[in-house]
Order: C-alpha cells, then sequence, then structure tokens
C-alpha cells in the first residue's frame, strides 16, 4: 500500500513551496601561501568570505588542490632509458596515488575560529578519515565520488613478498591489471588486479594522445582530434603533461601529470559536517601537507624502492604499479628512477628540478577554498534569527601508536590518562619496518587502503577507567564485524534494509580491513565531563610485528551566534 500512498500524494500536491533563499553564489579564496608549499603547510583564512555579509554554508564547502607528480630516470640513451612518448614504452599506468587522494595529502589539519581553536592537530588524519569515508558512504555515494580521488582498495588483490618481485616487497596491492584468478597449480588464489587503485589512475591520467574507441584502434582516434590540452588546461581537467624521451644527447626521460583534486570540508573533519549557516566567520585553516618522493630502481622486471622520503613522516600518498606482465610499470626500462609529488604546480624535488625539461603544472597554482554563499528571503530570514545561537556538537580525536607488537605477543597498552566525553575507540593494526620486509606500510609505494591483511586481535577489549567495555573480550572475527564494525556511521546503523552505507564487508574485514571498534558513548551524561583513562588489551594474532594506530573520539561542542559569527561562551 506505500506505492498507493506515494501516487496519492503526488496527485494531491498541487501548492507552490515559496524560495527559502534568493540567491546562492560560490565564494572562492586562495590560500596565503603565494604558490610556495617547501615549507609543507597551507593557510587559508576566510576574511574575503567572512566579509561579504552573506550566510556561507561550509558544510558544503571543498578544497581544491593541485598536485604535480614527477617520474624521471637517469638512463641517457635512445633506447634503452624512460621512453614515456613511444606508445609501446607509455608511462600512463605506472603512477598512482592512494586511498582518497585529498586525505592521503593532508597529514594533519587544525582550524580556528575569530581566533579560537575548534579543531585540535592529529597527526595521521588520512587513516581515521579513509575509515570514515568507508564506513559512512553508499554505493551510490561511491560511484559519483571519483572526484576525490576515492576508491575502494580490493582487500582480496592484496599479496604479501618476503623480497622484492614483480609487485614490491611487504604488502603489495598495486597490480592494475585487472584478470580473473586462475586456479592452475595454485590453492585458491584471490582477485589479481587492484581495481581501485585502476579507477584512481584512470580518472587522473588523461592522455590526450590517447585513443577514443577500441584498443586496437581499428575504429578509434586520438584524444586530441576532439580536445586539444589547452581546453584541458582552461577546464582544470587532471592530465598528463609532459612526456620526454631520454635520449642519447643526454636527455632523461620524464613523465608528468598535472592533477586537480576536490577535497570536501566536511570530510575533513565533523566540525564541519555539523556547522549551520553562518555570516561574519572569520575562519582560519591550516593544513600539514605531505610533499613525498620515492627513489626505486627497475631490474629484470624486478622493483625496489630504495628511499622515501616524506616531508612529514606520515602516510606516503605515492603508489607505484607493478612490473609484473600487463601491468603498469612493466614497460618501464631498467634504470633507477625518481617519482615525486608535490602540492600545488611546482616539482620541490632538488634532483629533479635539475633535469632541462622538467616543468611546472599548467593549471591551478593554489589551493583554493570553495564555500556556497545565501541570500535569504526576508521572511525566512525573520524565523531563522529568532533563535541566533547555535550549538554545534561534533568529534574531535586523539592518536596514540602502540608499537612494535611481536607476533603473538601480548598487548597493555595505556592509551590515554583521561579523556572527557569519550565516543569511539578505533584501533587500525598496520606492519611496521620489521613485519613488512623493510618498509613500514605507512611509507611503503606497494600498498594502499588497507590494513595490515589479516591482522586480527585475539581477546580484543577496551578498558575505560578500570572498567570493562565488552562484557566478554571479543574472540571470533564474525563476533568483532557484527557486534562491533557493522552499522558503525551508516544510516539508521545498518538495521533497516535498503537504506544503509558502508562499503565494508565482513570478508573485507577479515582479510584487508581489520577495524577494530569500541563504541563507548553509552553513559550517564554527568559522566561525560570525568576524564577517563583508556587501555587497550588483547593479542597480537598476526604472524609479523604489528603497530596498532588508536584513535579515541571524543565529542566537543561551540557555540556560534549566526549573524555576527562570534562565538557565544
Amino acid at each position: 500500500m506505500s506505492g498507493d500512498a506515494l501516487v496519492y500524494d503526488f496527485a494531491n500536491t498541487t501548492d507552490s513551496q515559496s524560495s527559502v533563499f534568493l540567491k546562492k553564489d560560490w565564494l572562492s579564496i586562495i590560500d596565503d601561501n603565494t604558490t610556495n608549499y617547501a615549507g609543507n603547510q597551507v593557510t587559508i583564512n576566510t576574511s574575503a568570505i567572512s566579509n561579504s555579509n552573506r550566510y556561507c554554508d561550509y558544510r558544503q564547502g571543498y578544497l581544491q588542490i593541485p598536485l604535480l607528480y614527477t617520474l624521471t630516470g637517469t638512463v641517457t640513451h635512445a633506447a634503452n632509458g624512460l621512453m614515456p612518448a613511444t606508445a609501446a614504452k607509455s608511462a600512463d599506468y605506472a603512477l598512482g596515488l592512494k586511498n582518497w587522494v585529498g586525505g592521503s595529502v593532508i597529514h594533519n589539519l587544525t582550524c580556528e575560529i575569530n581566533g579560537t581553536s575548534v579543531i585540535q592537530q592529529t597527526n595521521l588524519l588520512p587513516l581515521y578519515n579513509q575509515f570514515k569515508l568507508l564506513t559512512t558512504l553508499s554505493h551510490s555515494d561511491y560511484a559519483i565520488f571519483s572526484s576525490i580521488g576515492f576508491a575502494k582498495d580490493e582487500a582480496l588483490s592484496v599479496r604479501f613478498h618476503v623480497a622484492n618481485n614483480a609487485d614490491g616487497k611487504g604488502i603489495c596491492n598495486n597490480q592494475n591489471a585487472l584478470a580473473f584468478p586462475t586456479v592452475t597449480a595454485k590453492h585458491n588464489s584471490y582477485l589479481t588486479g587492484n581495481e581501485g587503485f585502476t579507477r584512481r589512475q584512470m580518472f587522473f591520467n588523461f592522455d590526450l594522445d590517447g585513443i577514443v574507441g577500441d584498443t586496437a584502434n581499428t575504429f578509434g582516434t586520438a584524444t586530441n582530434g576532439l580536445i586539444s590540452e589547452a581546453y584541458a588546461r582552461q577546464l582544470y581537467k587532471s592530465h598528463i603533461i609532459t612526456k620526454i624521451n631520454s635520449t642519447a644527447g643526454g636527455q632523461k626521460g620524464i613523465f608528468q601529470q598535472a592533477i586537480n583534486v576536490t577535497c570536501h570540508l566536511r570530510h575533513l573533519s565533523s566540525f564541519f559536517d555539523a556547522m549551520p549557516l553562518l555570516k561574519g566567520t572569520f575562519m582560519k585553516l591550516i593544513l600539514g601537507v605531505s610533499n613525498s618522493s620515492v627513489s626505486f630502481t627497475v631490474a629484470s622486471s624486478v622493483i625496489t624502492a630504495t628511499t622515501v622520503t616524506n616531508s612529514l613522516g606520515g602516510l606516503n600518498p605515492i603508489m607505484l604499479a607493478s612490473c609484473a606482465t600487463a601491468n603498469g610499470n612493466k614497460t618501464l626500462p631498467d634504470d633507477t628512477y625518481i617519482a615525486s609529488l608535490s602540492v600545488g604546480a611546482k616539482c620541490l624535488n632538488t634532483t629533479q628540478l635539475g633535469i632541462s625539461g622538467v616543468t611546472q603544472g599548467t593549471m591551478a597554482q593554489s589551493v583554493s577554498l570553495n564555500v556556497p554563499s545565501y541570500v535569504f528571503s526576508p521572511n525566512i530570514e525573520m524565523a531563522f534569527l529568532k533563535s541566533p545561537v547555535k550549538k554545534i556538537n561534533y568529534t574531535d580525536l586523539y592518536q596514540f601508536t602502540i608499537q612494535n607488537v611481536a607476533s603473538s605477543s601480548q598487548i597493555n597498552a595505556l592509551v590515554s590518562n583521561g579523556i572527557k566525553n569519550l565516543k569511539k575507540i578505533i584501533v587500525m593494526p598496520l606492519l611496521n619496518a620489521t613485519g613488512n620486509k623493510g618498509l613500514h606500510q605507512l611509507q611503503s609505494p606497494y600498498c594502499s587502503g588497507v590494513l595490515a591483511p589479516y591482522a586480527h586481535i585475539g581477546q580484543f577489549n577496551v578498558v575505560i577507567s578500570g572498567a570493562n567495555v565488552f562484557q566478554n573480550a571479543q574472540r571470533y572475527t564474525y563476533e568483532s564485524f557484527l557486534h562491533q564494525l557493522y552499522g558503525i556511521n551508516s544510516i539508521n546503523s545498518g538495521l533497516t534494509s535498503g537504506m544503509s552505507s558502508g562499503l565494508i564487508s565482513q570478508q573485507d574485514f577479515e582479510s584487508g580491513y581489520p577495524y577494530y571498534i569500541a563504541d563507548v558513548s553509552r553513559m550517564l551524561d554527568i559522566e561525560r565531563d570525568v576524564p577517563k583513562s583508556v587501555t587497550i588489551t588483547g593479542q597480537n594474532l598476526s604472524l609479523q610485528e604489528v603497530d596498532y594506530i588508536v584513535f579515541c573520539e571524543y565529542g566537543a561542542e561551540v557555540s556560534f551566534d549566526v549573524l555576527t559569527g562570534s562565538r557565544v561562551a
């Protein structure tokens, strides 16, 4: 009968609705860096927006972040060096970015409103924000969010190598040649390629020399017959801007991509998700950004990362494709390479800057903040201002790392002596340098998105001020998934069929996304302002040495006068 009722409602709806707003405009401001990002920090202040006399909706606001990817070789040879301008030796699929590009580049964030801090600096922010996206987005959201560089990494595509080979070393999910797994002479192999990695590459690696049509080019034509480089640049469309072949005369091979990434403010912090329409608010954002580079060699289809440099020491956002047959780096000749990723339009790797032909990005030069502004209808504005003081309830973060937990070892780590208004505890296992056979999982250019595969915690529990959160410690994977992870952050907590969200299945949890969660928000109101200690207990059931990244969510609140933008005590 619900369908009949809906038909009746549509047929009976005749009254027109008055407009809530008379005008909507998007306002844009650039950062204060004047195109210089060598200091690994981006500062944005909203004075120009706050003086517009408009109501601004920061929940819809987003950052536009220009990035420059640069790949250079060492050999100067007409046939044996890096030859990205030659189709048979294309580097179009050689490089990629780790999941949710805006987040992986932003290592930390602080925010001040009218001189008062509302978001404290939390390192390793990409790990937490990817968890939020994976547990919040629906499959329809996922389909349209390619602009933020988000494409879920396949948990079943993960491989583990104890020595360097075509994929790399340690945890690897960098094969971008998608193929159904074969069973010949194998015991239960899973997916060969990582579709999420491939999709992220395809969104950013637009090549004007590429073919529109079938792969054999029987009926196809070059893309540059439909759009010019000048038009792609004018549209700020991410694309490949430099392809220079190595020559015997001393020219080193060069490959560059100019990338435009969208990063929504609400994906960086729940504070922005909760902000009401505000007028006259002066906000200062400070972003710590990860300018990174990877030095690596290719020798007989074996790829070896020799040096990883990350300006802030957090997540390395660079990902290198596998050298296995039909994969992105199979076309690279034996050589020593540098891959660098720079925020802005200028290459920041000093070695690459000394190579003739390395250029700067041809699109945006600065990070910009874009926010919609509104003009109310007078009657609606009067109603809105009857209660001008609006309270914002949001969550902030405390981050802690439990380091170097050997296989089978017990975990009994005091995370904090006292945190008020606790909401959730999220524990993320990652292989450290020992467990990952040389490079910490955060620094590895061979894996993205996933946590340490099969790195489950036995007898998991969280102790809050001496009391166990779980009456019985979590022993089984189905317990940890169904009791704690399933439905977290999703619509209706995943309890309504046909109306839910979240992208992590039980198989994902068991194989590549072992997020261990404790919801500790249930308490009396009188308890919320009492600082409480947090201890993590359990056992490392991985056969490798593990670091555990712990995020503690806690509630915060702040009130603003929406007419003046001033904070109200």
